[in-house]
């Protein structure tokens, strides 16, 4: 062995790379799966109640929406829309080369979220079983409000990379609308195959928390660090 090589210090692995080739195979799949998934519940569970026709809403809930309609129109009509331009402004490619209609998108996107978590938090106190979903959709909605305006306040005084990391945790948030109907799937397949034998009525105020709160969690722990906000977007 000579000098050198009894000299030179020994570095640590490199272990930062395998991790961020493994980030970078998961983002595009991870991505389409995300589209698709809003677009499906956008398009196949929120679209029918703008039709405002009785027979299709929540049935345990019928009476309360007939007298929140106005309420739950502008609660479908901004939840669709910002399901629907959520994944696009994530896309890098799209940001940089049209900036002018990730802009637009942008405030778009903040209106409806806006126009969400207010008309949540004036549907929060009828909500399905009582007080523990009302609860949570109440959380959520005030949730959602702050994540999207401390992006905005971000992006207002040149902080990108801190917005695109409040825009993350937003679009978590409204993600709950996607994981309502994934939670309460699971529920129905678990109670058919006799792993769960207890109500829909009890796990529904399980799902209203459990709609959101992983979804955040998983936002925040993905943009820990400045270095994050890309992969996790």
């Amino acid at each position: 062995m000579s000098t050198i090589e009894r000299t030179s210090p020994r570095t640590a692995p490199d272990l930062s790379r395998p991790q961020g080739r493994l980030a970078g195979r998961l983002a595009g799949p991870g991505w389409v799966i995300m589209l698709l998934a809003c677009v499906y519940i956008a398009i196949f569970f929120a679209s029918p109640y703008l039709t405002f026709d009785p027979d299709g809403y929540f049935t345990q809930q019928r009476e309360t929406y007939l007298q929140h309609e106005f309420a739950l129109g502008v609660h479908v009509l901004s939840g669709m829309l910002a399901l629907l331009i959520g994944p696009f402004q994530f896309v890098g490619r799209l940001r940089r080369r049209f900036v002018r209609v990730h802009r637009f998108m942008g405030a778009t996107y903040v209106a409806s979220a806006t126009a969400l978590g207010v008309s949540g938090l004036i549907l929060a106190p009828t909500a399905y079983t009582g007080l523990v979903a009302s609860a949570g959709f109440t959380v959520l909605g005030l949730a959602m409000l702050f994540t999207t305006w401390t992006a905005v306040r971000m992006i207002v005084t040149g902080r990108y990379g801190e917005h695109r990391r409040w825009m993350i945790r937003s679009f978590s948030l409204i993600m709950a609308g996607v994981m309502l109907r994934v939670w309460s799937a699971l529920y129905y397949v678990a109670a058919g195959v006799g792993l769960v034998n207890f109500s829909f009525e009890t796990a529904y105020a399980a799902i209203a928390w459990l709609c959101w709160v992983p979804n955040l969690m998983l936002a925040i722990w993905f943009t820990r660090h400045p270095a994050d906000v890309t992969n996790a977007a």
